[in-house]
């Protein structure tokens, strides 16, 4: 079936299993976020892409006062551009003659900047971009832990005195991405060790400008930290990395204690067996749904049923999920069609082709997913 033949059909005909997107949950955490950052003076949204993917996602973040966006794709930042957004911070380091080719044709195109932490790969950027007469913008990554690129905070300053020294490349400014504060559950504890950061990146600043070097931007603090950054006293118009606010997940909700943002993104699956009391097999599995958590990414919760009660638990496999029900008495229906909400709504994206958008219990759109295994 062509996809405008879905526009207008109850979500319950669509096949299964098909990935979901609540417009109204959508819009609303969108319009969450985007009121708290207006007329906020400590930061600026810059939120993330690497969860939805979709460039009219990002032009509604834009649209609502986002100052740019982010992505750690390359790939991604390509398509982005192509289709019209233009300020992109790359929050990855680019290697490799040809990527650093397409870069320095982005360059041309965008302003777009991109990670380093790392003065060969400067050396590099500046001489292909010079061979290209261009200029590539580069920040310099902050070292935030063993899952981090960058370089360390006390060793920022004399990094970035060498690399004004490439005339190829202009110094922007300083981004970090500290995500061990996902797992820091109470509010309080999580907005100390932040300001804690802030306070090493404010210094930091501080000693590179006295040095007569213009610090442009700073980019840090996400989707966690969503309701701090803006408060901290010593910066101004630090750009947040917000992303998983945008779908959010249950693990999001649960884990990270963000309630405040709804479950936008579900997988509509329907029952295909009840082979035995107090049992039901479903058509989702892992290559429909991802299965790890949002803040340990070795650590398997599963996904949760929106609207099915009883469940004792989910059995995954890669195509198929076999429930038990604390009631073997609980019956249900062949056939019949239910939403699970993942745990991890970015990985769960990139599983699928398309995205259905739902609204009032109909298609209302058709989303492409032309962003999936853009990398």
């Amino acid at each position: 079936m062509m996809d405008h033949a879905y526009i207008g059909m109850e979500k319950e005909e669509i096949d299964t299993p098909a990935l979901l997107i609540d417009l109204d949950v959508l819009e609303k955490n969108l319009r969450i976020m985007a009121d708290y950052y207006r007329g906020k003076k400590g930061a600026v949204l810059l939120p993330h892409q690497k969860g939805h993917r979709l460039p009219i996602i990002a032009k509604k973040q834009l649209d609502l006062g986002a100052k740019g966006v982010s992505m750690t794709s390359f790939s991604l930042a390509e398509y982005y551009v192509n289709c019209g957004i233009s300020n992109i911070l790359i929050t990855s380091e680019i290697y490799g003659e040809n990527k650093i080719r397409r870069l320095c044709s982005l360059s041309k195109h965008a302003d777009v900047t991109v990670g380093v932490d790392n003065i060969l790969n400067v050396r590099q950027l500046s001489e292909m971009a010079l061979a290209n007469n261009t200029r590539i913008n580069v920040a310099v990554e902050l070292y935030m832990g063993p899952s981090s690129c960058g370089v360390e905070i006390e060793e920022a300053k004399s990094f970035v005195k060498e690399i004004t020294k490439y005339r190829g490349v202009n110094f922007k400014g300083l981004w970090w991405h500290q995500g061990s504060l996902g797992k820091i559950r109470d509010w309080e504890e999580r907005r100390k060790a932040h300001f804690k950061t802030l306070d090493k990146v404010a210094e930091l600043k501080d000693e590179i400008e006295d040095a007569g070097i213009n610090v442009e931007m700073l980019s840090g603090g996400y989707t966690c930290t969503w309701n701090m950054t803006p408060d901290y006293p010593r910066l101004r118009d630090v750009g947040v990395q917000a992303g998983s606010y945008v779908f959010s997940d249950w693990c999001l909700r649960e884990l990270e204690g963000l309630e405040v943002f709804d479950c936008a993104l579900t997988v509509l699956t329907r029952c295909i067996s009840t082979p035995k009391p107090g049992k039901a097999l479903f058509d989702f599995g892992m290559n429909s749904c991802s299965d790890e958590a949002t803040d340990n990414y070795h650590k398997i919760v599963g996904p949760k049923f929106k609207d099915l009660e009883g469940v004792k638990e989910i059995h995954q496999r890669e195509e198929i999920s076999a429930v038990t029900f604390s009631d073997p008495n609980r019956k249900i229906k062949v056939g019949e069609v239910f939403e699970i909400i993942p745990p991890h709504s970015d990985t769960t994206a990139k599983l699928h082709d398309k995205y259905y958008c739902i609204r009032d219990g109909r298609v209302e759109a058709i989303w492409p997913n032309y962003g999936r295994g853009l990398l």
